[in-house]
């Protein structure tokens, strides 16, 4: 049976076609990491979520992990209310990502998510820096970001050097030989993915429990097989 209408919850958390829909998995992934960041700091937790979108990251650690301290820097105006509805404790409009560095001091954050932000980005390799430089030592930086099979990377390179990009479209394409050469130099502790196969509302598959660990248990043995993956980096004390 198709499902057209987003009438259920996955993983317990926000409506979606099926209930353990790896769409939604790239913000049930980052659970595990700020659950074990809260067992020292608690709701003290501080949460920097760039481009969060809804609000999904949030919703997902509220309901599984615990309350925190929540930072947002998002442009767009319906993803700010959404945000405002969600219940960012701050919210910073207008920070252009391209131009400016973010507007907090060294060392504020305990947690930094920017989830499919990366690629969009020109500045990328300056960009990813900056989110590290406001983590505290020790602080956890979360990266989510597509993956591709290396011709299907290259050719989006290509396309992109002679016609640019669309406003907000992708800039950077990674397969995992240019994902780890572009980190090459960075505090990795991981990268691991989780969604090798997704028809959502077209096939039940994510509907089924073992379907979901298939998927992640090969997403953390052969990540470059997986549609995205998160880069897990930790700041050095």
């Amino acid at each position: 049976m198709i499902k057209t209408t987003q009438d259920q919850l996955a993983f317990g958390v926000v409506p979606a076609y099926r209930k353990y829909e790896l769409y939604q998995a790239r913000y049930h992934e980052l659970v595990p990491v700020v659950a074990e960041a809260m067992k020292t700091k608690g709701a003290a937790l501080k949460v920097l979520d760039i481009g969060p979108g809804n609000g999904d990251a949030k919703k997902f650690v509220d309901a599984l992990a615990g309350p925190a301290d929540w930072t947002a820097v998002e442009v767009v105006p319906r993803y700010i209310e959404a945000c405002k509805k969600v219940g960012y404790g701050t919210i910073v409009e207008g920070v252009d990502l391209e131009q400016q560095p973010l507007p907090m001091a060294d060392g504020t954050y305990d947690v930094v998510i920017a989830s499919h932000v990366l690629e969009h980005l020109s500045n990328a390799s300056v960009a990813w820096k900056d989110w590290l430089r406001v983590l505290k030592p020790g602080g956890h930086l979360l990266i989510g970001v597509p993956m591709h099979p290396g011709w299907l990377a290259f050719l989006g390179r290509l396309r992109f050097r002679l016609f640019g990009r669309k406003a907000r479209a992708h800039c950077l394409f990674f397969s995992m030989r240019t994902l780890r050469a572009f980190f090459r130099d960075a505090p990795v502790t991981r990268v691991w993915g989780f969604r090798f196969f997704s028809a959502r509302q077209w096939v039940p598959f994510e509907d089924w429990e073992w379907f979901w660990k298939l998927s992640r248990w090969v997403g953390q043995k052969a990540p470059s097989l997986t549609g995205e993956v998160i880069v897990h980096l930790e700041k050095r004390s």
